[in-house]
C-alpha cells in the first residue's frame, strides 16, 4: 500500500506539472516567470514563520522568534546560507540558554 501511495503521488505531481507545460508551451509567459520567482521565498516563509512565532501552538516572542529575526537579517545582509545558519543557531542558543 505504501509503494502504491508513493507512485500515485509521483504520478499526480508529474501530471500537474506536465499539464501546465503542455498548455502553456515550452516557454512560460514573462509575467508568470516573474510570479514564480517568489514561490520559494513564500513557501519557506510559510514553513518557518509558524515554527518561529508559535512553537507551542500560540504566538510567543521568545528565543525562536529572536533567532529567526537575527537569522533573517544576516541572510539579507550576507546572502550566505552558512552564516545565516551559524548566526541564527548561535543566537538561539544564547537566547534559549
Amino acid at each position: 500500500m505504501t509503494i502504491a501511495t508513493v507512485v500515485a503521488m509521483g504520478l499526480v505531481t508529474f501530471l500537474t506539472r506536465y499539464c501546465m507545460i503542455a498548455v502553456l508551451g515550452r516557454e512560460l509567459p514573462a509575467v508568470l516567470r516573474r510570479w514564480l520567482r517568489h514561490v520559494p521565498v513564500a513557501v519557506l516563509s510559510a514553513l518557518i514563520a509558524p515554527a518561529a512565532l508559535a512553537p507551542s501552538g500560540h504566538v510567543q516572542l521568545g528565543a525562536h522568534a529572536g533567532a529567526a529575526l537575527v537569522g533573517a537579517l544576516v541572510a539579507w545582509r550576507t546572502r550566505s546560507v552558512l552564516w545565516t545558519i551559524v548566526v541564527g543557531m548561535g543566537m538561539f542558543w544564547l537566547l534559549h540558554g
